[in-house]
């Protein structure tokens, strides 16, 4: 089987890439290059293992004269929560009319789709309250504990990323009616290859780049805050699987991946201190908020166990570790620049 990879030359699309060849499989990327992503281009073209064709998936044109492909597999986004509250065209374009591009090609090709959207369609996601019983979104009062979120559950995205998202998969709709189409919705992914220069994503690239400055690592808020973490690999096995039993026609697939635990933010930061090679310095607090974050998130993974998906294998404190030790030695932003990206939302009235 020959697969397209939307975005292949990137962070996941690269893991996803070597997964498909071991078994067998024939791999291409359309991909933009994008210099936010790539710091250097070529040497991610290179470290693809297949033909990079340099492409917009919102252009029309970088659709019309690819090869026959056997599958798509749609990873291209703008994926930057804060960066997405005043790059809101840009996100559009690429998220949604993007998505709804490599749909069409799908369909027109009568080919299988697996399309990546994200967990920022829930929102601050599901909550049970003792006195309202279930709510989604915003919690409804002081009563309310968070609960993983289901593939079932409402949209309540509190972003921009968030809301393009949502809007990319309703682009796929019509789309699951023609074609076998899965939607996967990945929870924080992590892991070796991410970027380390991209200061819009990724809270452990900046933690990361304060551990070889010997800083303290900054947390925003008090650190209680919950996000569940998804080894790269584990998301690229889920992928590989989607690819393998795509659902029938007419019967689009969603599918929540996760690890299904949470980890607070002042845990992460423990995890990738006790991965630093060198002496760690302790960690700081800095009371802001910053427009389109969210206090909670965590993925159900029942229907995936349900449906035979393989499920994941890494725990997060282990792929933390494999992360830091991977990438110990790499180049990155300074940590800096992670100011300088908060800074950006303050001058825009995105912080409280």
């Amino acid at each position: 089987m020959t697969v397209l990879i939307t975005g292949g030359a990137g962070f996941i699309g690269q893991h996803l890439a070597r997964r498909l060849v071991a078994d067998g499989h024939s791999v291409l990327a359309l991909d933009t290059l994008l210099g936010q992503v790539h710091v250097d281009p070529q040497a991610s073209v290179a470290a693809f293992p297949g033909p990079v064709i340099v492409g917009d998936v919102a252009d029309a044109s970088a659709w019309t004269d690819l090869p026959q492909v056997n599958a798509v597999v749609h990873l291209a986004a703008e994926t930057g929560t804060g960066q997405s509250m005043y790059e809101v065209e840009r996100y559009h374009r690429v998220n949604v009319e993007g998505t709804a591009r490599a749909g069409a090609f799908a369909a027109d090709r009568g080919i299988p789709l697996v399309a990546l959207s994200s967990r920022a369609v829930y929102g601050e996601g599901r909550h049970g309250c003792l006195i309202h019983g279930v709510a989604f979104g915003a919690p409804c009062c002081a009563h309310t504990a968070p609960e993983a979120s289901r593939e079932a559950d409402p949209h309540h995205p509190v972003s921009v990323y968030g809301e393009t998202k949502s809007e990319g998969e309703a682009a796929l709709g019509p789309v699951g009616a023609a074609v076998p189409v899965t939607i996967i919705r990945p929870q924080n992914v992590i892991g070796p290859g991410q970027a380390l220069h991209n200061p819009y994503t990724g809270v452990l690239a900046a933690f990361l780049a304060m551990l070889k400055e010997g800083k303290p690592l900054t947390l925003y808020g008090a650190g209680t805050q919950t996000r569940d973490f998804l080894h790269v690999e584990d998301l690229a096995a889920l992928i590989a699987w989607a690819l393998a039993t795509p659902p029938q026609p007419g019967r689009p697939r969603v599918l929540n991946a996760g690890s299904g635990v949470r980890t607070t933010l002042l845990e992460l930061a423990r995890y990738a201190a006790a991965g630093a090679p060198v002496p760690t310095y302790g960690i700081t607090h800095l009371d802001i908020h910053r427009a389109g974050d969210i206090d909670h998130a965590c993925a159900d993974l029942t229907l995936v166990r349900a449906v035979g998906a393989p499920l994941p294998r890494w725990t997060t404190a282990d792929a933390v570790a494999d992360f830091v030790a991977a990438s110990w030695d790499k180049t990155g932003a300074p940590a800096s620049a992670w100011d300088g990206a908060l800074g950006e939302l303050r001058e825009r009235g995105l912080t409280s």
